[in-house]
């Protein structure tokens, strides 16, 4: 905007303001009283000033005998400032980056800044850019910010008029440098290299990736350097077969190395890697970063998924996206001792993450690692949910639910969630729904519509862990009704359990893998009455149970019922009183019916022979004693 000061005497009059105003880029006054009048692309203002004495005014050669001093602004438009910019290649880690950038203005520049930052920070660095010659200005980006994480980045010029350009010119778009790294490691939050987790038991198991493009991919280029030649008793690697099958088989759906695939950790991808020995730092050889100012798209197949930020920082799960346009709700990461775990805050790198697609097409899952601004997927589902822990030795599968939501619906919608496959020794809870025609068929929630108080789920419970005590615990009683009544039946047993007079039901896992089946009652007194008409409760008197089955030949249940809570004493004796082996010693349990295993075994774990063998249990002060008969 322009300034004028114009002078004039009164003897002049308004015309000659006018005819002033109209020379001064086409605009005029509309009175001598001040104002503002606009013409074209120009605006004039009038505001009347002070009395003037005569002398010469500053219009130039007009003498004012008496007069006024008027002020006259004129605002045109400006153009603002242009950026010309290439984004520089391939930088190496460690190094200052030079950005030079070519800024024109037709008013004059007043100031070209660049704003930088680390891939996966929220604030910029602002430092001026130096003009150097001709048009162009330049600066570096120091070292410090040149990682693995890659380098965003923005410039901004301003003339001197105020007006500004941004480049990239969309609010909170960026440039991003891909950064050549000759080697990283996963660190922790003071930068120290992190250890892979180690053991031989199931909780040791680990999601992993590499959240940089790899100049070799493969599982051997990425490992053996670090954790020796592949053996399988020292280290294990599992990826995705393709088509996995829906069976529970601990081999399906998965691969062992050397089968997981020349691109084994491309990124975006995650494998389980489990390691017996401690202190083992995986690092890896020549990659560089990805990308940032663009999303990164991970192709969902039909079935199971194991995916990761292809990004060395976190992003949050509100920067995730489908294209299909479905929740982010199955989302889950590995957690060892707690076996899948639904993830809501953010994807770590280095580290994997399950995410199903149930549908029959291919999907695909956008990461977006601008973190500029960030927006939230997470919704709030109202009614209620039970959560069901199930465990047998160390493994662990606590994260599944059955519940009532207004917004869902007795077929499949967005809150049921698949169930991920299992690894290693397991224990897998599943709600099996095969007429929904999905492309996976077990799912660890299941959500029906609010419209009824009485709800029944069916579930089903696997593990390849022989001779194991096997605990569902359930919780969230609380949210549901109180007037409602909670029971499991365990359908092999034919045994009813009233949950919220007892929150934990065990049993003993058989020699052979094999799925059990349940059913969860929810509803009025009535409702649950009748779907266990038949169903045997909780005994009123101390029961031990003939052995099933009998005779046998590898494994028998030893079935017993307790009225109340009792210190249970089960022994295998020869016919001649000698003690066998002891089944259980002295273990408090709860009443209801129980189940024990006995295969065929004494005390240091041998075979005996073929005959009849005889079964005694001590309950308090209850003792029964039964025949039972191996052979062989």
């Amino acid at each position: 905007m322009k300034r004028i000061i114009l002078c004039w005497g009164l003897v002049l009059g308004m015309g000659w303001a006018n005819s002033l105003a109209q020379q001064t880029q086409g605009a005029s006054v509309q009175s001598a009283a001040g104002g503002a009048a606009q013409s074209g692309s120009s605006t004039l203002i009038a505001t009347i000033g002070q009395p003037s004495p005569p002398g010469q005014a500053s219009a130039g050669q007009l003498t004012l005998s008496s007069g006024f001093i008027f002020t006259l602004d004129v605002a045109g438009t400006n153009q603002p400032p242009s950026i010309t910019h290439t984004t520089p290649s391939l930088q190496p880690s460690g190094q200052n980056i030079l950005i030079i950038a070519s800024v024109t203005d037709d008013r004059g520049i007043d100031k070209v800044e660049l704003n930088y930052r680390r891939g996966g920070e929220v604030s910029f660095t602002t430092t001026r850019m130096t003009f150097t010659s001709g048009s162009n200005y330049q600066t570096n980006i120091p070292s410090g910010f040149v990682t693995s994480r890659g380098v965003e980045y923005f410039v901004v010029a301003t003339d001197v008029d105020g007006a500004q350009t941004r480049k990239p010119d969309a609010p909170n778009s960026i440039l991003s440098i891909q950064i050549l790294v000759t080697s990283e490691v996963r660190r922790d939050a003071q930068g120290n290299p992190m250890a892979q987790p180690n053991g031989s038991a199931q909780t040791a198991y680990r999601l992993i990736s590499v959240p940089l493009l790899l100049d070799n991919p493969s599982a051997a280029a990425v490992l053996e350097d670090d954790l020796g030649a592949y053996d399988n008793t020292k280290w294990r690697l599992f990826g995705l077969a393709a088509g996995p099958s829906q069976n529970l088989n601990n081999k399906e759906p998965y691969v062992e190395f050397p089968n997981a695939g020349a691109n084994a950790f491309a990124p975006g991808t995650s494998l389980f890697l489990i390691v017996k020995d401690p202190g083992k730092i995986v690092t890896i050889g020549a990659s560089r970063s990805i990308r940032t100012e663009v999303k990164f798209s991970i192709p969902l197949q039909p079935g199971h998924n194991f995916v990761a930020t292809p990004f060395n920082f976190a992003v949050p799960v509100g920067k995730l996206s489908l294209k299909s346009g479905g929740s982010l709700n199955a989302l889950k990461t590995y957690g060892g001792g707690s076996g899948f775990i639904p993830e809501q805050a953010a994807l770590q790198p280095w580290e994997g993450y399950y995410f199903p697609n149930v549908n029959q097409a291919v999907d695909t899952l956008f990461v977006n690692a601008n973190l500029s601004s960030s927006a939230s997927n997470k919704t709030t589902a109202e009614g209620w949910r039970l959560q069901i822990l199930a465990s047998c030795a160390a493994a662990r599968d606590d994260y599944n639910f059955a519940g009532v939501a207004p917004a869902s619906v007795d077929e499949w919608d967005g809150n049921d969630l698949a169930e991920p496959p299992p690894i290693g020794e397991y224990v897998s809870l599943y709600f099996p729904h095969p007429e929904w025609q999905k492309a996976l068929s077990r799912f660890s929630d299941d959500i029906r519509a609010a419209a009824t108080s009485n709800q029944q789920w069916r579930f089903n419970l696997a593990t390849n862990i022989s001779n194991e005590i096997v605990t569902l615990r359930f919780e969230g009683l609380k949210e549901a009704d109180p007037n409602l009544a909670v029971f499991l039946v365990d359908e092999e047993m034919n045994y009813k359990q009233n949950l919220r007079d007892n929150a934990v039901y065990q049993y003993q896992s058989r020699e052979i893998e094999r799925v059990k089946d349940f059913t969860l009652l929810v509803g009025k007194e009535d409702f649950v009455a009748a779907q266990t008409a038949g169903v045997q409760g909780v005994p009123e008197d101390f029961v031990l149970e003939q052995n099933f089955p009998n005779p046998f030949n590898s494994e028998t249940l030893i079935r017993f019922g307790l009225p109340k809570t009792s210190v249970v004493t089960i022994k295998i004796l020869d016919l001649n009183g000698r003690e066998v082996t002891t089944i259980l010693d002295k273990v408090e349990l709860p009443a209801g019916r129980h189940q024990r295993l006995w295969n065929g075994r004494d005390d240091q774990g041998r075979l005996v022979t073929s005959g009849v063998y005889l079964y005694r249990l001590r309950a308090g002060d209850f003792t029964k004693m039964m025949k039972l008969t191996l052979m062989k």
